[in-house]
């Protein structure tokens, strides 16, 4: 599997929602063009067997491939440590995001700090393109909502989806300078393609425009949010519902992806 081609890849727990996760994983894998690739960690101590994981995800692909013949597909099955394993899934397996149900966001959500490609968690189970066709990006005064925002032009320029900017609005001048600079970047690249977008004032400041970023993408019933992680959270955060957790917890049928705020990712190719 190890050819140099970017891959969507999928945690696959054999759960019942994992079905849910591989469609949304092979729509979002044939809007940007690349390969699927389906994975499991293989553990001990579940005294689980290795060539029985292997086998069931082989049946799986086996399938896919019948009714996907457009879309590459495999299947890899890891022991260790998920933390142990990021860096081996982008350098040598080439994955650029992966994909989860949001029943799993506890158990590997805590290990994006170490991730050099986002995360996408979701739970939709009918009408999945939909949720690509609308994508909702905050922009606050921190640098890295310029990551997003080149996540959002990914599904933008390959969908033709609409994207929304959310601004946050500042009291302080310094800070508003650095979202406006934040927004002129972006409105820079994306009218270089060709797919709408629109900004969109939050009236609200950086550190509370995840939560209202979440309820203006509600309010669009299917979408996608991106926001990014910052594992920083204060015990005033975790009263207001201000952590990733709760965003995932509390946005329904959306999907939300989460960028590693402290770590740059590897790049789109294509």
């Amino acid at each position: 599997m190890e050819n140099g081609e970017q891959k969507i890849f999928v945690w696959c727990d054999f759960s019942p929602e994992m079905d849910s996760a591989i469609k949304h994983g092979l729509t979002v894998a044939s809007i940007l063009g690349k390969e699927l690739c389906l994975f499991h960690i293989w553990t001990k101590k579940l005294h689980e067997n290795v060539e029985i994981a292997e086998a069931k995800l082989r049946g799986i692909v086996s399938e896919l491939v019948k009714k996907y013949p457009t879309t590459r597909i495999h299947y890899f099955v890891r022991g260790g440590h998920f933390t142990d394993l990021l860096n081996d899934l982008a350098e040598l397996y080439d994955c650029i995001l992966l994909v989860a149900h949001k029943n799993a966001s506890p158990i590997i959500l805590p290990d994006l700090q170490y991730s050099g490609f986002p995360f996408l968690f979701i739970s939709a189970k009918n009408n999945i393109e939909m949720n690509y066709q609308r994508i909702v990006v905050p922009v606050g005064y921190m640098k890295k909502s310029k990551d997003l925002a080149l996540w959002a032009s990914y599904l933008g320029r390959h969908n033709g989806a609409t994207v929304n900017i959310f601004t946050a609005s500042e009291s302080s001048s310094g800070d508003m300078n650095d979202v406006k600079s934040n927004l002129f970047s972006i409105q820079r690249l994306y009218s270089k393609f060709n797919f709408p977008f629109e900004v969109v004032e939050s009236h609200s400041p950086t550190w509370r425009l995840q939560k209202n970023a979440l309820s203006h993408t509600l309010s669009l019933k299917k979408g996608l949010l991106i926001i990014s992680v910052s594992y920083k959270t204060t015990f005033i955060d975790r009263i207001m519902g201000l952590t990733e957790d709760k965003v995932i917890e509390k946005s329904e049928d959306l999907s939300v992806m989460c960028i590693n705020s402290q770590r740059d990712f590897y790049s789109f190719c294509g």
